[in-house]
Formats: structure tokens, sequence, C-alpha cells
């Protein structure tokens, strides 16, 4: 019989979806763009927005144009940025990078060490010429969602690369971290996804209690906006106190079918449920469980929620990975409706 009063393996987060991250519908008002597959995106050096689709890097020069390809691999990438000089980092599946130029042409600088990355999910040039990359410590083909609520091995790294190709430790024993940026002072700051926390270079939290399961921070001009793959679901929660339960799913399920926050709110008879979250009258409510939602955290300079833009768990612009300030406006990745969403003018 499961126990009630069992110690948990970490403290819940402390924020609720209330307050300045009150419910709304931001993300489902939002204006949309389809694409196939993607991930992450950028700014170019040139103003326009670069984005992933699957295998390939598309650049659009304004709102409402025709996608352009920038550039094209055998593999899909899985981290963008921009730096000085034009350069465009790229992440590959596999742990692979590579840095193009301003027209899309592969350069030979930041030559990454086979196999030292298990898979880059971001990165960031700095001030001094380094590409800092974010291995998040599982391979392109786990499906790191499901697994990271379960895993207490703290796999994760932030590593910095220079332009000659010296490849050096920042940072090592990091769970689960999806995204950087740099704050006002150049220092990086670092994504956890399920630690539900900001940290910096050295492991050091700057904020955290976050209600929501981290992707790529990025710079605003009041602050921050964090992308997040999904709200935090109290099942899960509840969960970590109930370990017999949870070695039980693991030894005996397959990770896709394991509870864990999902990017679409796909129905299966084979996926768990949760009760609240099944159809009354025939649509699901908006207040609803739901292991997928759509949520974007806006932050102060002190990474403080000051708002939020939300699809609930009626909505369809779930598994939120990337965001990113153009010409402007902010513009999302939504992974779970195949969209890249434009949110409006942002300070």
């Amino acid at each position: 019989m499961m126990s009630f009063f069992r110690t948990r393996r970490q403290e819940p987060p402390s924020m609720t979806l209330e307050g300045m991250l009150g419910p709304n519908g931001r993300l489902d008002e939002a204006r949309g763009m389809n694409v196939n597959a993607p991930d992450a995106l950028c700014v170019a050096a040139d103003g326009r927005l670069l984005f992933s689709d699957g295998s390939s890097v598309m650049a659009l020069t304004a709102w409402g144009g025709e996608p352009e390809l920038f550039a094209g691999f055998d593999t899909p990438v899985t981290a963008l940025c921009q730096g000085f000089g034009g350069f465009v980092a790229v992440g590959l599946a596999g742990g692979i990078l590579a840095v193009l130029d301003d027209t899309g042409r592969r350069t030979e600088n930041w030559s990454l060490p086979a196999g030292q990355p298990a898979s880059i999910v971001d990165c960031a040039f700095t001030s001094d010429g380094h590409l800092l990359l974010v291995d998040c410590g599982y391979q392109s083909s786990e499906n790191l969602l499901a697994m990271a609520a379960w895993d207490e091995e703290a796999r994760g790294r932030l590593l910095a690369l220079s332009r000659t190709g010296e490849l050096r430790v920042m940072a090592a024993g990091l769970h689960c971290p999806m995204g950087i940026c740099l704050d006002p002072d150049g220092a990086p700051l670092v994504s956890l996804l399920e630690r539900a926390m900001i940290v910096d270079a050295g492991g050091k939290p700057r904020q955290a209690g976050y209600p929501g399961y981290l992707g790529r921070p990025r710079r605003t001009g009041a602050g921050y906006a964090i992308a997040c793959w999904s709200r935090r679901d109290p099942l899960i929660e509840f969960l970590k106190t109930e370990q017999t339960f949870v070695e039980k799913m693991k030894a005996t399920i397959e990770p896709r079918h394991w509870i864990g926050p999902r990017i679409k709110p796909e129905f299966s008879h084979d996926f768990p449920i949760e009760l609240g979250a099944t159809r009354l009258f025939g649509e699901v409510k908006p207040w609803a469980p739901s292991f997928s939602y759509g949520l974007v955290i806006e932050t102060d300079e002190t990474l403080m929620p000051i708002g939020s833009m939300q699809s609930r768990a009626n909505g369809h612009r779930h598994g939120i990975c990337d965001v990113a300030v153009w010409n402007g406006e902010l513009v999302a990745v939504s992974k779970g409706s195949g969209e890249i969403l434009n949110l409006g003018s942002r300070a």
C-alpha cells in the first residue's frame, strides 16, 4: 500500500500559476506559422529570423513572408545561436556541431572533438570568442522528457569551446540543462528542465521554483523570457514520494509510456491519463490536469516572474521550447502544434 508520508527526493517548485502567472490564453491568440519540425531559433546578424525545421535551418525576412533555406544537414538540428561576425552555431543530433558564416557556408572554426557532448541542446557565443555549449547528457535518441523526472543522475555539462578547438568543462553534474543565455554582464545563465531553476556557470541557483519544465531562456528588453516544455504536474510531484511505483514503472514499461511531461495533448489507449483530464461533455476543460501545456514565463532582470503566456489544457500550442525577440516582437517555438508563434511587441 502506498504511503502518503514518504520523504520527497526534492522539494516541489514553490511558484504556482497564480498572481503574475495567472491563467490566460495568449499563446492560443497569437499569430502562427506552420513548420513541419521546429525546435530552435535565433536572430541572424542581418536581422533575419533563423529557425530549425528538422534537419534544415530556414531564414525568414519578415513575418508573413516565405522562408528560405539557409543551410541543410543530414541530421536534425538541436540548437541555434548567432554571434559576432555573423557566425551561426548549429547543434546537430548526435552531439555534432557546425559553425556557419553569414551566408550559411560551413567554417572550420570551433571544431568540436568527436564524441564529447552527448547532445547539444543550446549554445551561445561569448564576447571573448568562445562558444558555450549545453550538453544535456542524454542521447538524441533517448526520451528526455519522460526520463528526466525519474532520473537522479545529473549528467549534464556546460562546455566552453575556443575558436582553435580547445574544449573546457565549465560545469559538470548539472541535472538536465536545457538552455543558456548571457546576463547583461556576459555571465552564463543555464536553465535546468526538471529542477525548475536557473543556475550560473558554477551550478549555483540564481532563481528557483518555477512552475514549469524549463526550456531555453532568452534576453528581452525587460529581463528574460523562459520557454517551458510544460507546466509542473501535481501527479508527477506526488509520485516522487512513491519509489516502489516508480521503480516498477521504469522496469516494466517503455519510457514513451511513462508518466511524465509531454509535448502534445494527444490521447492514446496506451498512454497514461489523469482522471481529471478526461473529456467532460465532449471537451477537455481548460483547468484540467494535463501532461502537456503551453507556457512562456516573462521575468525581470532578477529572473523573478512578471507575466506569462499560456495555452491551457484544452489548447494545442504546447511544448514551448524556444523564444526570441525579433524586430521588437517575441516569437516562440511550439513543438506541440508545429508552429512558430508571433506573440507581439515586447519592450
